[in-house]
């Protein structure tokens, strides 16, 4: 949290002044890209501006690990963009580990390496990027090739536009191009298909209990 009274430039100064490994001319860098006067009291900055702010300081420090909790909350379509190329582009070298957690997931699946989806407290899936390309597929099918479509046992089917969007999991590509349009899923496609199959599943459990 950030004082109310501080300013932007006496925000600077104070974690130059306590954090050995912040770099502040990547700090200022960062926030050159912003319209954040460094003259401006913390009340003065819109939300975007404050989450811009934090991000700045953050992103100056040189840390092996670095855990971004929703970092693009409150951030518009542009300046989310410019952060994740900052993030590649000016942080990461590949001694670093970055974990993102954020309801944003398309925005991210770009720069991802690895996967996991938590369902209260439990892992349910866990994969690397490039298994999960391998392994999913979603296939655009005609009402009539639907039945067959279900025969090959879909962990996902919904309706577009007439038509059913079916989501596979390690359904042979070449089987399911005879049926329709195949694509590799989004990552939020994939996680409804898994986090409401894992809800479905418990729902007779606690009726149970």
């Amino acid at each position: 949290m950030l004082p109310r009274w501080i300013k932007v430039s006496q925000a600077v100064d104070y974690v130059a002044g306590v954090h050995p490994r912040f770099d502040r001319a990547k700090a200022e860098a960062f926030l050159a890209k912003t319209q954040i006067k460094r003259t401006s009291r913390v009340p003065e900055l819109s939300k975007g501006m404050v989450t811009q702010l934090h991000l700045a300081l953050v992103m100056a420090i040189d840390a092996k690990l670095l855990v971004l909790n929703e970092p693009t909350l409150g951030l518009d379509i542009l300046f989310r963009k410019s952060f994740y190329d900052s993030l590649l582009n000016d942080y990461f070298d590949h001694t670093r580990t970055i974990v993102v957690t954020t309801h944003q997931v398309e925005e991210v699946q770009h720069i991802l390496t690895d996967l996991m989806f938590i369902d209260r407290g439990r892992i349910v899936l866990n994969t690397s990027m490039e298994a999960f390309e391998d392994r999913y597929v979603e296939v655009m099918v005609m009402p009539d090739q639907a039945d067959a479509a279900r025969a090959l046992n879909p962990i996902y089917e919904r309706q577009v536009f007439g038509r059913s969007l079916f989501l596979f999991d390690s359904v042979d590509r070449g089987r399911l191009a005879a049926l329709g349009e195949v694509r590799t899923p989004s990552i939020a496609d994939l996680f409804v298909a898994v986090i409401g199959a894992d809800q479905a599943a418990a729902e007779p459990q606690r009726a149970a209990a």
